[in-house]
Order: structure tokens, then sequence, then C-alpha cells
């Protein structure tokens, strides 16, 4: 999903010096006193930028880039980039203070990397949410992409789009290659046209009709024998998406096959031993456990499973003391339940000016984890410390 986007936040994260030269042929911009503005003064920039009407909206797109660049996905992204296409400038890169400052200086300096970092953080973003799956069945071989295997794939999406849906009468495919070998493949079709009002030239609300286009993304990995697709509508849109994809740019046929799913372990929570260990980059002040399921491996009579809540604050120790007495209290130990379910809680740090975060997500066994539909920014960390507590399997 799209981050969310504040322009007045964002021109206070950014160095003043940096938005000069963003704004470098602007004159209201340049009119303002640069060097005597206060860190997070930024009402003169945002006085300025009134002022400058229709030259905003090339500005803000841009910015709305930079904001999807500024978290851990895209300075990955925009990192990855970087070696690849301008190694020599990646000190320079790293020189500068945060995040946003970071992707504002690549469009600054390293105008093609910071393009192409932009595209693909929009398909992390996509592969990120709800609409992404992935199959590892396919041969292990490289991929020779020409022209005519491009146009296959557009007359196959077309044709599927138009035969289902009435929609995707048209079709565009481009191909990127990313560093490690994954190529990428950016689908364009013509959504089903809208009627949306907008301000015309007088500033009067005028209904407009517009047929946009939705993106569907083919990310496929030759040297995994992998393929996984990024579009709407779940399994049964992906699956003969698979099929038209392996058809005409791999040049096989596939069957109907169940996607690869990430599969969770939880019994070893239980061991006194595990601890929620966090890295400072996390930033995680604490981590608490705050549900749990536990299911008896011997018949227990009447009981399916046994499923304590705990107090917000509740310690780990204090957690593995109920969680003994609660075992206990049905002549069972440990070793006679294995754990399906827990419901894990994240507190962060504070930035100093705000209330500091707190994320609550689930894990179930085998494959279940809602880690997805949060936030970007907390998402990345969720993502991160299941693996570092090996809670995923990888």
């Amino acid at each position: 999903m799209a981050k969310p986007f504040d322009l007045r936040k964002q021109f206070k994260l950014h160095d003043k010096a940096l938005l000069r030269r963003f704004f470098a042929d602007q004159p209201a911009m340049q009119a303002i006193p640069w060097e005597t503005l206060r860190r997070h003064d930024v009402e003169p920039i945002v006085s300025a930028w009134e002022s400058m009407h229709d030259a905003r909206r090339h500005f803000q797109v841009i910015l709305l880039d930079v904001n999807e660049l500024a978290d851990a996905r895209g300075q990955k992204v925009l990192m990855e980039e970087m070696q690849w296409r301008c190694p020599d400038r990646v000190t320079l890169l790293q020189e500068q203070k945060c995040p946003a400052d970071k992707a504002l200086w690549a469009f600054l300096e390293a105008r093609d990397a910071f393009d192409q970092a932009a595209i693909f953080a929009r398909a992390e973003a996509l592969r990120s949410g709800l609409f992404s799956n992935r199959w590892n069945s396919l041969p292990k071989q490289p991929l020779a992409v020409t022209e005519d295997r491009i146009k296959a794939l557009e007359e196959e999406l077309r044709s599927y789009y138009w035969k289902k849906e009435l929609r995707g009468e048209r079709c565009r495919v481009h191909h990127y290659q990313r560093p490690g070998g994954a190529e990428f493949f950016f689908a364009y079709l013509p959504d089903w046209p809208d009627k949306l009002l907008t301000f015309d030239a007088e500033g009067n609300l005028t209904p407009r009709e517009e047929s946009y286009t939705f993106t569907n993304v083919f990310v496929c990995m030759p040297s995994e024998g992998a393929v996984e697709i990024i579009a709407r509508g779940g399994k049964k849109v992906q699956m003969p998406l698979r099929k038209a994809f392996c058809r005409t740019v791999i040049g096989i046929e596939v069957d109907d096959e169940e996607p690869l799913r990430a599969t969770y372990r939880l019994d070893h929570l239980l061991d006194p031993a595990f601890a929620f260990t966090t890295q400072p980059e996390d930033r995680v002040a604490a981590v608490f456990l705050r549900r749990i399921r536990l299911v008896p491996k011997v018949y227990v009579p009447a009981v399916e499973y046994l499923e304590p809540k705990f107090v917000e604050g509740a310690s780990r120790a204090e957690v593995l003391a109920a969680l003994g007495s609660l075992i206990s209290a049905y002549n069972l130990d440990r070793s006679q339940v294995t754990v399906s379910q827990v419901g894990i809680q994240l507190q962060f740090m504070s930035d100093g000016r705000r209330k500091a975060k707190t994320m609550t997500f689930n894990v179930n066994c085998p494959n279940g984890c809602d880690l997805k539909s949060k936030p970007d920014d907390v998402r990345v960390v969720g993502e991160r410390l299941i693996r570092s507590w090996e809670i995923l399997r990888d």
C-alpha cells in the first residue's frame, strides 16, 4: 500500500540546503531566507509553496516518490540501485543525515538510480500488501526476454481481462532487471472509466471521466525457479496469470497449483531460554506476549485448547509462571502442549515529539500472520523480528 503523505511534515524532515537546491528554479522559493531558517520552521516554505500555483504538481509528484523511498524498504531498494548504477557515489549517499534526505539527494545527484528505485519501491509496497503470491516449482534456467515474448504476454493479459471483466482492452508490459538476477515485468492496463470531480481553471468543480491504468507485476527469479504474481483478485486471478506468464515469457506450460506459503513455528516460545531480543536499529523499547493458544497433544476431557490473555506490560517471567500454573492445572507439562497461535505486541521508542507507537500482530500455525496488513514503517520491523526469533521458517 502507498504510504501516507504529509507535505508539511515532509518539509520538516529535509535538510534546508537540499530543499533549496530542489527548488532552485522557483523564484518564490529562492526568496526564502534559507540560511537563517530554523530547523523545523517550515512556514516560509509553505507560504512560498502556495504561491507556486500550477508548478507545485511537478514537485509534489517527486516528493511522493521521495516519501516512498524514505523507509527501510525503500532505502534497501535505493541502495541496491546506487550500488549497481553508480557505486562511486554510495559514500556520498550514506553521508546524508536521514532516509528522507538520502532519497532527495539521490533525486538531485543520481537521477537514474532514484527513478528506478521509485518504480521498484511501489512494487515492493504491493508485494508486502495482500495482493502477492509466489510459486517456486519452475525450472532453474536462464530467462531469455525478447520483444516477441513481451508482446505475447501483453496479448494474453489483454485477452484475459477483456473476456473476464470487460476492461484492459490494451496492455503495455515494461521489463526491468534488478541486481541479484530478479526480472520484473510491469503490466499496465486501462481500468474501467470513472467519473471524478476536479477543479477547472476558474476553480469550479467539474466532473471528469477518466480511465486510469491498473498494474500487475510479475517477478521472475530464474536462479530460484520462482515466479511471484502481484495482482488484485487473489489466487483465482493470479493462477491464470501465472499460466499466461509461463507460457509466453518462459515458454512452458504449467498446471494449477497452490502458491508457496510462509510457515511459522511457535513451540519454542515456551522455552524459558527463549527471549524476544531486538537490535538498536529496530527502535523497539519492549516486546510483550499478549495472547497464546495452547493445544493439548493428549486427550483432555472437554478441552479443545487453552487460550490465556495477558495484561498489558506482563513480563516474560510472569507469563511463563502463569502458563506453568495453567498447564499444571490440567495435569500436563510443556512437552504435552503445542502453541498454535500467539499475539505479540511491540512497543516502539518515542521520537520525543509524539506518543510512542505500539503494534500488536498475530501469528497462527502453520501459515497465518497479519503483519502484511500493518503500516509499512512498523511492518518491516515485525517481519525482521519474526525471522530473528525463528518464528518464520525461511
